[in-house]
């Protein structure tokens, strides 16, 4: 698997599928990797449950708090960043809660 120090994610390409970096290294366990980024609604309910299994993560605004304030703030995005060594346990979660509502963006 490589890893695009870039944008933080996983490809199975040489170049990254995202950002189209083509500087690619092998993935180790330390790296810190996208996971998904989510309404507020979801984000919220996603940091409870990583929370709850004890996953590390950063959750990023994507708009900021200043234009969050101005659209309100339902319609904020997060973006979820784990370190690798729990990636496939995050990504669990993440099967587990959107996988059946494809809508839940």
């Amino acid at each position: 698997m490589n890893y695009c120090e870039k944008c933080y994610h996983l490809n199975d390409q040489e170049e990254c599928s995202c950002c189209g970096n083509k500087k690619l290294r092998e993935i180790t366990d330390k790296d810190v990797v996208f996971l998904i980024e989510k309404q507020t609604i979801w984000a919220e309910m996603l940091k409870e449950k990583l929370d709850h299994a004890e996953i590390p993560f950063e959750c990023v605004e994507g708009m900021g708090a200043a234009m969050a304030i101005k659209t309100g703030p339902y319609l904020e995005n997060y973006q979820f960043y784990v370190p690798y060594a729990y990636y496939s346990k995050a990504k669990i979660i993440i099967d587990e809660m959107f996988s059946q509502d494809q809508t839940a963006d």
